[in-house]
């Protein structure tokens, strides 16, 4: 019976175990010299184009939105103590 997928002649068996003895373990696995973590990009910036190049938006929100973001956080969980404490001591004072 002939193949109709082209180059799958030349490929050898692959192996798989019957059953979960025969795995290898963390332990025995060769393991990398080198972690990468993330993607690597490169860090010159790009030649710039007009007399505009100096304000870099992304460079900016990279640099600045998580500290933005966590202040935002910050004043929506200080609002949000500061106003259950008024209605609260509202409550208490209407009695």
């Amino acid at each position: 019976m002939e193949s109709d997928v082209k180059g799958q002649e030349d490929r050898h068996p692959v192996y798989l175990p019957e059953n979960r003895y025969h795995w290898a373990s963390n332990d025995e696995v060769d393991k990398p010299t080198v972690i990468l973590r993330g993607p690597v990009r490169p860090r010159f910036r790009r030649s710039g184009s007009g007399a505009g190049s100096d304000f870099d938006l992304t460079d900016w929100m990279q640099k600045n939105l998580p500290r933005v973001g966590a202040s935002l956080i910050v004043s929506i969980v200080i609002a949000s103590v500061v106003l259950a404490t008024y209605s609260e001591l509202a409550v208490l004072l209407s009695r």
